[in-house]
């Protein structure tokens, strides 16, 4: 990037946080997603760094919150409210860490004129994070007289009537002190749903979310509307406190160990008598009749912070309110006061963000690749950009009509979407940044690998046609390349060291042409190849062997049938060969062996397969239409004679039956199995596993970083589990 193209660059940038921190902070009507927004501001924090010389007064980066409304009576805050910076990944939480030792040992050298060779001993509290709306709330004498918004730090917004429609917000204390303390005002997500089906019901707007319907129901005239809401708050801090009243016996027993009292401080711009940490800070909260979030936690070391936050990573989604990571703060008030800010934070706290699930990121390109079904998918190469925990720098763009509808063009900042383990789509295009000099995008018609035309199919008879392209050439090579790939993966036969580079290369030397020919290799045929050793050689052999005698299920899935997955597989293959007494296909117990395979199913109709609970109508016409394809079943002849047997796995057929008909969703991280290994245990069950989330889904197990599926779910009712809650359900 040029010195002018970065000037632009962050001129734009700048434009656009700024229009949507109106949207978020000021009008409560944000257009662009929290995790978007953070990788828009995090480019141009990058960008400034590297390029100083345009650095400005006026850049969002240097503000924090956004201007009050005109129609709340504006509040002068006491004390500047100050926002945290970010880290998102443990290098940059050890980076702070590190960072926030030298400032203090830099402290204690100049104060004491001396070097100081000892490491410092600093303690961390950690706290969640609480996705809604920060307030501050003062108390004179002890009884609740003002509530306002952060507003831009220095200046709020008197909410003070709608605050005190929440419940958990003390109107008198257990003491009479004159205090202001900063809290979050948050929705519960059950609340949010209960709210959405009632205005979708009459006709309105929704919102997005529990921040941006916490900060509408606060931003009302009419506080019975806010009152009607069920709002929630925690308090975490204490901004100041007039009088000086505090004792060693306001605190539990032995939280003060080691301190000898508790002397007025410099906090902020004002000496005040405060909690020597802030552990202690947030039992001193509840003591006085607030409501403090009980998940918070001292921590030693940085391990410590970093299990704390893996721990709520996971469990995140099991709360009645919305996380986005966690806060930590250095624990003690002392050093705290040594640490002091910058321009725009506290230099002793870090909020430590869960993984985003959308960011920003520019499509530097758009190629085609040819899928084993023959369909042509337009894929975006992205300027790199870490999402869900990982850094990506491609995304599926599916076909041409959603470039279209898009109307992204290559050089377009986008909006980029990753959940689970699912290939990042383009969600929007951020056309406002655009600089003319994007270029448009058509889809081929021929075929990028083998100049074959390409053509839009028939659906299902009825004279419509796919929106996808495919390549109309049988024998292309870049869909034998995909199918064979496909079949030898870990879902399918599971060769071990036969990966895309190796196909390719056998293809390549004529060694290989279709799957068949897969299990005639031998040590002689890939031991001169580019990278193979006689060891590597004997293992590939050893592992093609291996993968001669496969389960049932796994063949099917390897064949590259259109609409069977891998759960379809698994449905045929237990009806198929289980002989379960309420299964109607008509080859229940005939199948034995893959000569049973070439010898029946070709003759099994549509409405046959239809038979079978589970399939749906275009997984019964693509099984008719590809056992009816004399290539195929030459291709199975032959992998006949290669010695390839299916069986049926220990286990594989239902036991007991408990989840017979029962339908599970499996998504996040999980932490004691597989996902393979949790899909098993359904299907021994007699359940199903699909993978995406609708009214017929009847449980989702959720492990960490979960994502969108778990939204839908509770949207839509399904029974939602961890993974104690599975075990228990299995009767583990």
């Amino acid at each position: 990037m040029t010195k002018n193209e970065a000037a632009a660059r962050i001129s734009k940038l700048r434009a656009e946080i700024e229009h949507h921190r109106h949207l978020y902070h000021t009008l409560d009507a944000p257009s662009l997603s929290d995790e978007a927004y953070d990788s828009l501001y995090h480019e141009l924090v990058r960008l400034e760094e590297a390029y100083p010389e345009f650095a400005s007064e006026t850049s969002p980066t240097m503000r924090v919150g956004g201007d009050p409304l005109e129609k709340f009576v504006k509040v002068q805050h006491e004390s500047r409210q100050w926002s945290f910076d970010d880290v998102f990944d443990l290098a940059e939480l050890r980076a702070w860490d590190e960072k926030v030792r030298r400032f203090l040992e830099k402290e204690t050298d100049e104060e004491q004129g001396t070097r100081n060779k000892e490491p410092r001993t600093i303690e961390y509290c950690c706290e969640l994070k609480i996705d809604g709306l920060k307030t501050v709330l003062t108390y004179e004498n002890g009884k609740f007289v003002r509530g306002a918004t952060r507003g831009d730090g220095t200046i709020g917004e008197d909410v003070t009537r709608n605050l005190t429609t929440i419940r958990t917000i003390p109107l008198v204390l257990e003491r009479a002190l004159d205090i202001t303390v900063v809290g979050e005002a948050w929705m519960p997500s059950s609340e949010l749903e209960r709210i959405n089906a009632g205005r979708a019901a009459s006709g309105e707007a929704t919102f997005a979310n529990v921040r941006n319907a916490a900060a509408g129901s606060i931003r009302q005239l009419d506080s019975k509307v806010t009152a009607s809401r069920r709002l929630d708050s925690f308090v975490y801090d204490i901004d100041r406190i007039t009088n000086d009243g505090l004792r060693m016996t306001d605190f539990p027993s032995g939280l003060t160990a080691g301190v000898p009292e508790v002397k007025p401080l410099l906090f902020g711009d004002k000496k005040q008598g405060m909690p020597a940490t802030q552990i202690e800070e947030l039992e001193y909260l509840k003591r006085l009749g607030f409501n403090v979030n009980p998940e918070y936690r001292l921590c030693r070391s940085i391990d410590e912070v970093d299990a704390y936050y893996r721990e709520w990573s996971g469990k995140r989604h099991t709360l009645p309110y919305a996380l986005d990571g966690i806060v930590i703060k250095v624990n003690g008030r002392l050093q705290q006061e040594a640490l002091g800010y910058t321009a725009k934070s506290p230099r002793f706290g870090i909020a430590y963000k869960f993984p985003a699930e959308e960011a920003t990121t520019v499509v530097e390109g758009i190629a085609v690749q040819v899928g084993r079904t023959g369909v042509l998918t337009p894929v975006a190469h992205l300027r790199s950009v870490r999402l869900a925990g990982s850094v990506v720098s491609r995304a599926t763009l599916h076909n041409g009509d959603e470039i279209r509808r898009l109307g992204l063009r290559i050089g377009d900042t986008v909006v980029v979407r990753k959940a689970g383990d699912v290939i990042p789509e383009i969600m929007s295009v951020v056309d406002s940044l655009r600089t003319g000099q994007e270029r448009e995008f058509v889809m081929p018609d021929m075929c990028p690998h083998c100049g074959s035309p390409v053509e839009r199919r028939a659906l299902d008879g009825k004279g419509e046609l796919s929106v996808a392209l495919y390549c109309t050439s049988p024998n292309c090579y870049a869909v034998e390349r995909e199918r064979i790939i496909h079949a030898v993966g870990r879902k399918g036969f599971d060769i071990e060291g036969l990966g895309e580079k190796i196909v390719g290369e056998l293809m390549d030397e004529g060694l290989v042409s279709s799957l068949a020919d897969v299990f005639e290799l031998g040590k002689g045929d890939v031991v001169s190849l580019e990278g193979f050793g006689e060891k590597s050689a004997e293992n590939l052999e050893e592992a093609i062997g291996k993968a001669k005698r496969v389960p049932f299920a796994k063949f099917l899935f390897a064949l590259g049938i259109r609409h069977i997955g891998e759960e379809s597989a698994h449905i045929i293959a237990l009806r198929a060969m289980s002989g379960i007494s309420n299964f109607q296909f008509p080859i229940s117990n005939q199948i034995k062996n893959l000569s049973d395979v070439v010898a029946v199913f070709p003759t099994i109709t549509k409405e046959e397969w239809l038979g079978i609970d589970g399939l749906g109508e275009k997984s019964a016409e693509a099984l008719v239409e590809w056992f009816a394809a004399s290539e195929h079943l030459a291709m199975l002849g032959k992998m006949l004679t290669a010695g390839v047997e299916i069986v049926v796995e220990e286990g594989a057929a239902p036991i007991g039956g408990v989840l017979e008909g029962k339908t599970f969703v499996l998504t996040g991280e999980l932490g004691r199995f597989t996902r393979d290994e949790a899909k098993d245990m359904i299907r021994r069950k007699g359940g199903h596993v699909s993978g995406s989330v609708s009214a017929k889904t009847d449980y989702v197990v959720a492990g960490a970083d979960p994502g969108s599926k778990l939204d839908k779910a509770r949207a839509l009712g399904a029974i939602v589990l961890d993974e104690e809650g599975f075990f228990k359900l299995l009767g583990s």
